[in-house]
């Protein structure tokens, strides 16, 4: 029997809640995995819509890993584009290892495509499949408030495990931390191993199709080609 409580967001949404336990059955295959994961994108991004600074000067940068771009940052992103933000959206993609030593866990970026600003940031919008550990939220925001220094960081998940916020405002300097406005419609208390149960179903890039930690860092998101592709002057494609 698992623990798992729902945030009051989701109790009060019921396609929200299916769709947050739908993610955590290891059953479906992948094409489903990743359409629930779209879904959940979009439910995440019509939590986060009415606590936009809209008044304020700025764009939202969408913060993401690889693993999440064409998933749950696309649905966060066309949200925000169906109510007429679209250029003020702006994406901060990571490619992130994992290094695991004597107990410590990092994540280093060795490979990033971020969209340049010319109006400096409003909101961050931190996405991630799952929140623990924290670390690799902690990684990308710190190097995307190497860039910009917003007045609100939203961190947004479809679960976290219990703690995952204390953990990660332990991470920044009080004022930072004091930014932080977490939306996500799950907490869960229960892990095996990395896995965290039942979190999302297990390994999020092989239940995407993506392969395992190494295969997956090779992938480059369709949403980032056609942002590439499609985006205006002021985009700016960076590799490092």
């Amino acid at each position: 029997m698992t623990s798992r409580e729902y945030t009051t967001i989701s109790q009060q949404d019921d396609e929200a809640r299916r769709l947050v336990d739908q993610v955590a059955d290891r059953s479906i295959n992948v094409e489903s995995y990743r359409v629930i994961m779209l879904q959940l994108g979009h439910k995440l991004g019509q939590f986060i819509l009415p606590r936009l600074p809209k008044c304020a000067k700025g764009d939202f940068f969408v913060v993401c890993t690889v693993e999440d771009a064409d998933f749950l940052a696309r649905g966060i992103i066309e949200e925000l584009t169906a109510a007429k933000l679209g250029n003020r959206v702006k994406l901060l993609c990571l490619w992130n290892e994992k290094i695991r030593d004597e107990g410590v866990s990092l994540s280093p970026i060795f490979k990033q495509y971020q969209e340049k600003s010319n109006e400096g940031a409003a909101a961050f919008i931190v996405v991630k499949s799952i929140i623990s550990g924290a670390c690799v939220v902690k990684t990308n925001l710190t190097r995307a408030l190497s860039y910009q220094s917003p007045t609100q960081v939203f961190v947004a998940s479809p679960v976290l495990l219990k703690g995952a916020q204390q953990r990660l405002a332990a991470e920044f300097p009080p004022e930072v931390a004091a930014k932080f406005d977490y939306v996500w419609l799950a907490t869960d208390s229960d892990k095996n191993g990395d896995d965290v149960i039942p979190g999302i179903g297990g390994s999020v890039y092989e239940r995407l199709g993506l392969g395992d930690e190494n295969t997956k860092n090779r992938h480059v998101p369709t949403i980032v080609k056609e942002r590439r592709r499609f985006g205006s002057t002021q985009t700016l494609a960076s590799y490092a």
